[in-house]
């Protein structure tokens, strides 16, 4: 019997020799200096890099500094000369941003429109992560445009398209126009 288990721990340490032996594999360890980035690795970042996305851009100059005096005093006035399209960018930026009280402003109110407490606690939670991850989707869309099929006097369907590839998305948001501004008909997405 201890022949056989002195035979085998012989055997189990020549095998283990031999393989750890026959590898002619060696395995280095970087040093120090090898760690080290050179110059030649650094990438100097522009300036354009580090600038951050907004569909605020997409807006004539003049319409980005109504904006700011809309998202301000949330007074739609200043919002009279805003287009479908224009509405339905500032609505997307307001969402990525989650300027509840903007979106609110922004809001068609069929008579069943809460107050803004209600609003936000209802939008936080039925559709506050839809358009989060809308914005970010679309944010390099390839066209916005009013779907002429479905224009009335005071409301109308805006497609808003991006193409990544071969893979093709859009979503479509309803507006309706409320003392001369056109407004997002959301509220009813919340309601359901």
């Amino acid at each position: 019997m201890k022949k056989i288990i002195l035979m085998a721990a012989v055997s189990m340490l020549v095998c283990s020799v031999l393989l750890t032996g026959c590898s002619e594999n060696t395995i280095e360890q970087p040093t120090a200096q090898e760690a080290k980035p050179t110059q030649e690795d650094i990438v100097e970042v522009k300036e354009d890099q580090k600038k951050k996305f907004s569909y605020l851009e997409q807006l004539p100059l003049e319409k980005q500094k109504k904006y700011e005096r809309f998202a301000g005093d949330k007074e739609t006035s200043h919002l009279l000369t805003f287009s479908p399209e224009e509405i339905l960018l500032i609505y997307i930026h307001a969402t990525a941003m989650s300027d509840i009280e903007v979106i609110y402003a922004l809001t068609y109110d069929s008579g069943s429109l809460p107050d803004l407490d209600t609003f936000k606690e209802e939008y936080n939670d039925k559709l506050a992560h839809r358009d989060m991850e809308t914005a970010l989707q679309y944010r390099y869309y390839d066209s916005i445009e009013v779907q002429e099929d479905t224009v009335k006097q005071n409301e109308l369907t805006i497609m808003i398209t991006a193409t990544i590839e071969r893979f093709t998305g859009s979503i479509a948001y309803g507006l309706k126009l409320d003392n001369n501004v056109w407004k997002m008909d959301i509220y009813h997405l919340i309601e359901e």
